[in-house]
């Protein structure tokens, strides 16, 4: 085991364990957290306010000998509070916390621990040999959920307000979101424009999911889910508005042939809006490590290189950007391009010059 037996009276451990501490300490917030979630705490709470230790015992089937400790770091964490040994949700909680919320974020918390998802195994991606094979369990139930939570802190929004800013938008019928998942980006679109439709395509072990998704907004009178894959078949034609969000990661070397089925799926005039993340100059994005890391998984193992020339990608199709613009989201930055379908037989628009084609850096 050693070299040398060590003399155990002289070995000093200090200060500098904190940092070993805070990583330990994390990971069983993390599972007080999920814990909370799994038996459905939160939940409870919200229905049932102002319990006492004992009620949440029997109702939830938690060992009373935890109940105390596990129901404090709770309070601690801010997400319920005590008076008079009662315990209810705060504020934040029942926000974020309670799965009738429009805001919910479990899903986003519990994916974090799937036992096919890359944060678990990330021993195995990083010791892959494999490039772009994605994260396993992304299409799980609870993947497409957790992908839906985060895309409600605010790239939802950004990507709606910028088509919705379109000259075109009022006018629009037709929307096509590719790869679309939960749906929420053609769910927030057909809201902001009562006579939009839309079709959400993806893969058929997705759909059902994104069934229940539009069901639940009650969208199914004026949103197709439709199964298919992008590279083999044909999500069909005279769209005004085609979208593609957090897809073209793992078509890095096809981006030509998808701008190519996306300028069919376009009336002339009409627009498709991307929305991806791109790594910074040389490859590095200026922001943590771990949150690089993060987009690195969650994007088959690099973002996007080199916004200009995925542009002139587009352009080499008859699509011209007119538009770029950047959103926040929790996983950082993440690059939008609105680019116009150009009719057969015009010239591109006034300035845009194509580029060299150049895809993606590998």
């Amino acid at each position: 085991m050693y070299s040398q037996k060590p003399d155990i009276n002289s070995i000093k451990i200090g200060d500098e364990t904190s940092t070993i501490d805070t990583i330990v300490n994390g990971y069983k917030t993390y599972q007080v957290v999920r814990a909370a979630l799994e038996t459905g705490l939160f939940d409870w709470l919200e229905a049932h306010w102002a319990t006492s230790s004992e009620e949440l015992e029997k109702a939830l089937s938690i060992n009373g000998s935890f109940t105390r400790s596990f129901l404090q770091t709770l309070v601690d964490l801010g997400y319920i509070r005590e008076k008079d040994d009662r315990f209810a949700n705060t504020d934040l909680a029942a926000t974020l916390l309670t799965s009738r919320s429009p805001a919910y974020q479990g899903d986003w918390i519990l994916n974090a621990a799937n036992e096919q998802g890359p944060w678990n195994s990330l021993k195995g991606m990083l010791v892959s040999v494999a490039k772009n094979t994605g994260c396993s369990g992304g299409e799980s139930p609870q993947s497409i959920k957790a992908l839906a939570e985060r895309s409600l802190r605010g790239e939802v929004q950004g990507v709606t307000r910028i088509i919705a800013a379109w000259e075109g938008f009022g006018s629009a019928k037709k929307l096509l979101d590719i790869g679309g998942g939960h749906g929420l980006y053609a769910i927030a679109a057909c809201q902001q424009n009562p006579e939009l439709e839309a079709v959400v395509f993806d893969k058929p072990l997705v759909v059902d999911q994104t069934r229940e998704f539009v069901r639940c907004y009650g969208m199914e009178d004026r949103i197709t889910v439709i199964s298919g894959d992008i590279m083999h078949n044909d999500p069909g034609s005279g769209y005004d508005i085609v979208i593609i969000s957090h897809l073209l990661y793992k078509f890095r070397t096809a981006l030509p042939q998808i701008f190519g089925k996306v300028a069919s799926s376009l009336k002339p005039r009409g627009i498709f809006v991307s929305n991806h993340w791109f790594c910074g100059p040389v490859c590095g994005s200026g922001s943590s490590g771990l949150l690089d890391l993060d987009r690195s998984l969650q994007s088959y193992g690099h973002p996007l290189c080199h916004p200009e020339d995925f542009a002139g990608a587009m352009f080499m199709k008859g699509l011209v950007v007119t538009k770029r613009t950047t959103i926040p989201g929790n996983l950082g930055i993440s690059h939008v391009h609105v680019a116009e379908k150009v009719p057969d037989g015009c010239s591109p628009l006034p300035g845009q010059k194509e580029s060299c084609g150049c895809l993606s850096c590998h």
